[in-house]
């Protein structure tokens, strides 16, 4: 019985030195050693959207900083979920070229159309354009850890829009691979005629109750309550009133404080298309603009925002004596601006 338990023993102790050895002997897996570009195999096509927003966000930003207007788009065929292409789109500045009759919107999307059909950089030369084609340049192709990325600029000539484009392409692999940095601050270059405190004249606010909220106001600063008036915004040919290029007529109660060298104006909008409705209909109720008069400069101030990217036609009225410009910088400044030569 001895004997028995003893060999029992000596057969344990071999087992486990066996055991030992295989382990030892096993091939070693180093976790760090897996591609971490192989993530994202299963992408939905929701978070394929997510980035491609995040892209062209970026795209906008590089646009601006390099003083050009337009419109990028960008489609991904995503090969982790299914067959679809995923597309999207962002207006920089303005989606037309009314000088010369361009509508940027059609040529970007035909930009990444051709991208699409040929799987090159759009306007090659060698190829035979399609119905719909317009063979211009400014489109970029690439292909990345399973996804074929078709992404195009249209607004400025063809070298700058295939940088914009290709630039597209390089953030999307870095989302793609969940490496992408945070896009770089915009470099903006100081304006040659740059907007003065000394000419700051207004503040704009969009409220729900005009009545309530400027005897609140009237409360707040110890001063009367102001007269409450209907604006009626409706150009005609001697004084122009346009809302994003188009004649529609809107009716603002408005009212305002004096408060010194600048003015606190409250603006209760109607449901008629205009930059007011459009901004309590994206953001709710606030701040619409600041107001700068700035003189004879303002055309030359217009025109250094627009090269900025900024869409500068938002809002132009003309009244007699005057007129005013709603410049929309919210999505940078985080107000839009108010351009006037004289009150």
């Amino acid at each position: 019985m001895k004997r028995t338990s003893q060999m029992k023993m000596k057969l344990l102790l071999m087992l486990l030195v066996c055991g030992a050895c295989f382990s030892c002997n096993a091939p070693q897996h180093d976790t760090q050693d897996v591609d971490s570009t192989k993530v994202n195999k299963n992408m939905t096509n929701e978070q394929l959207r997510e980035k491609l927003v995040k892209v062209l966000d970026d795209m906008k930003a590089k646009a601006m900083e390099m003083g050009i207007q337009g419109v990028a788009t960008a489609s991904v065929l995503n090969k982790g979920e299914t067959d679809d292409w995923i597309g999207e789109m962002k207006v920089v500045g303005t989606p037309c070229n009314e000088k010369e009759g361009w509508n940027l919107v059609a040529i970007a999307w035909s930009k990444c159309g051709e991208v699409i059909a040929t799987k090159a950089d759009s306007g090659k030369p060698d190829h035979q354009k399609m119905m719909g084609e317009l063979g211009f340049v400014g489109g970029a192709y690439d292909e990345y850890d399973g996804c074929k990325m078709a992404f195009a600029f249209s607004g400025a000539d063809s070298e700058e829009d295939l940088v914009v484009a290709k630039y597209g392409i390089e953030r999307m692999k870095g989302y793609i691979s969940n490496k992408q940095e945070a896009a770089p601050a915009t470099a903006y270059k100081p304006l040659p005629t740059p907007l003065k405190k000394e000419q700051f004249i207004q503040v704009n606010i969009i409220v729900d109750d005009i009545h309530r909220a400027a005897k609140a106001w009237a409360a707040l600063l110890g001063v009367p309550e102001p007269e409450i008036w209907t604006n009626h915004l409706k150009g005609n040919v001697e004084n122009p009133y346009t809302y994003r290029g188009k004649d529609v007529p809107c009716d603002l109660q408005m009212c305002v404080f004096e408060m010194g060298s600048w003015v606190l104006e409250l603006h209760q909008v109607d449901d008629t298309p205009s930059t007011f409705r459009e901004f309590q209909n994206k953001h709710g109720y606030g701040v619409h603009h600041l107001g700068f008069e700035v003189g004879d400069d303002r055309d030359v101030v217009i025109a250094e925002l627009k090269a900025m990217g900024f869409d500068t036609e938002r809002t132009i009225g003309v009244y007699p004596g005057s007129s005013w410009t709603i410049v929309d910088t919210e999505d940078v400044l985080g107000v839009n601006l108010n351009i006037k030569p004289k009150r």
